[in-house]
């Protein structure tokens, strides 16, 4: 316990005897180190989430025979569930109308989720879909999803 009040005594007389400017510079040199450190590791955190959940789905061939072609693709969280929302940019390259499915397997290949929606489109239009998932599907970065 003494030992650690003259090493305390010694970090404050040394502080003390610094001039105030120059402790002020180191501080300030240390806090702006600091900072771009925590911003740089705050980018690499988004990123890697965003890569986390980037999902890519190749259509059937009877889609792409009917036209159907998708862009980008999300995967959030609805109101209730985590993760269980499937948002995805459809390409109408001809007049559609049909029933989609979405599947979710987990990382061992077991279907945990499935959604069908009824879609309309016309010949040269796209918009975004979204798939429901129950709030109990959780689909994760090795999840695979399909779309029929």
């Amino acid at each position: 316990m003494k030992t650690i009040h003259i090493l305390s005594f010694g970090v404050i007389f040394f502080l003390a005897s610094c001039s105030s400017c120059q402790v002020k510079e180191k501080a300030n040199k240390a806090g702006d180190a600091a900072g771009q450190v925590l911003g740089e590791f705050a980018s690499g955190l988004t990123s890697g989430v965003e890569e986390a959940i980037e999902v890519s789905i190749n259509p059937s061939e009877e889609l792409k025979n009917k036209g159907i072609q998708f862009g980008k693709m999300t995967v959030t969280s609805d109101s209730v569930g985590t993760d269980n929302l499937l948002t995805t940019y459809v390409i109408f390259n001809q007049d559609f109308k049909s029933t989609l499915t979405a599947k979710a397997f987990d990382n061992k290949g077991l279907e945990m989720g499935r959604v069908k929606l009824n879609v309309t489109g016309k010949k040269d239009e796209a918009r975004f879909i979204e798939f429901h998932f129950d709030k109990r599907t959780n689909i994760d970065n090795n999840s695979k999803l399909t779309i029929e």
